[in-house]
């Protein structure tokens, strides 16, 4: 039996059963990301381009992959990857990778996966939701070890790749903060609490973007997918059509802002030939 999650008012009608989702056609969206401390967690500015897509379609909650004709329990889900490498002061070279899968319904998380390569060697890592309410954790690498384990999954909780989809499905109408949890991979969790600061005009490369304006506070550590340490305060921008476009994050020591974004078929056609700003793969 699958945990149902606390009701967090996400707006069904207004972003997660929107037709924009229903044109077979995948969000494609580009962001510069800035931080001031390296892979290391050192002082050390980096910036690189970070590569994102955003796609509708059915899971197998099985099999724990994208469905096949003879799913035999199969789910509408949204699938959402970043996706970036950059160099360090030394010979290496980094490869980061995030996948998360959740229902469209209400986000409820179905699987969370993440690969990255560096001179060391390849790691794979994830979080698996069964069906039975439970979590399974695998970590694999040549050179960092292996573990597993198995817990009960948390209700009203979100794995962290997961989270800007949940602040861009978030409904603020009745002026209240929201509440949830964040999932880590050895099961604990950080309360977070999300607040709607209000609508500002945000300047892009692509020019100024009405946004609102949302404030995270997470209440202990945590691992970025933007930084090897996430920041106990971050402001989102989402923007105000339909599908909410994640706009740009901003902490302290990190800031990631959207250059450029087109929807495709990337599976396809090459998205790179519907570009005017983007010219290089993150």
């Amino acid at each position: 039996m699958v945990l149902p999650m606390l009701l967090l008012a996400l707006a069904a009608d207004a972003f997660l059963a929107n037709a924009v989702w229903d044109d077979g056609q995948a969000e494609i969206a580009f962001y510069q990301v800035e931080r001031k401390t390296d892979q290391y967690g050192r002082a050390n500015s980096q910036s690189f381009l970070m590569g994102t897509y955003l796609v509708k379609h059915d899971f197998d909650r099985v099999r724990q992959a994208k469905a096949r004709d003879d799913a035999t329990d199969r789910v509408s889900s949204f699938k959402w990857a970043a996706f970036y490498e950059f160099e360090s002061d030394n010979s290496y070279q980094y490869k980061r990778n995030y996948v998360v899968n959740a229902t469209q319904a209400d986000l409820t998380p179905l699987r969370q996966s993440y690969t990255s390569f560096d001179w060391c060697s390849n790691q794979y890592r994830e979080l698996a939701f069964g069906a039975d309410g439970r979590v399974d954790y695998l970590m694999r690498s040549d050179d960092y070890g292996n573990e597993s384990e198995r817990f009960d999954a948390p209700a009203n909780a979100y794995p962290v790749t997961l989270v800007p989809l949940l602040v861009r499905a978030l409904d603020f109408s009745d002026g209240s903060a929201r509440e949830f949890l964040m999932l880590l991979e050895d099961g604990s969790t950080v309360p977070v609490r999300a607040t709607l600061v209000g609508r500002e005009s945000l300047e892009t490369p692509s020019g100024a973007r009405d946004t609102e304006r949302i404030q995270l506070h997470y209440d202990s550590e945590y691992r970025s997918f933007i930084s090897r340490r996430g920041a106990s305060d971050e402001t989102y921008w989402r923007g105000l059509e339909a599908d909410r476009q994640l706009v740009a994050i901003e902490s302290e020591s990190y800031r990631m802002q959207l250059v450029e974004h087109v929807r495709s078929q990337y599976w396809r056609e090459d998205v790179y030939d519907k570009l005017e700003r983007v010219t290089t793969r993150p």
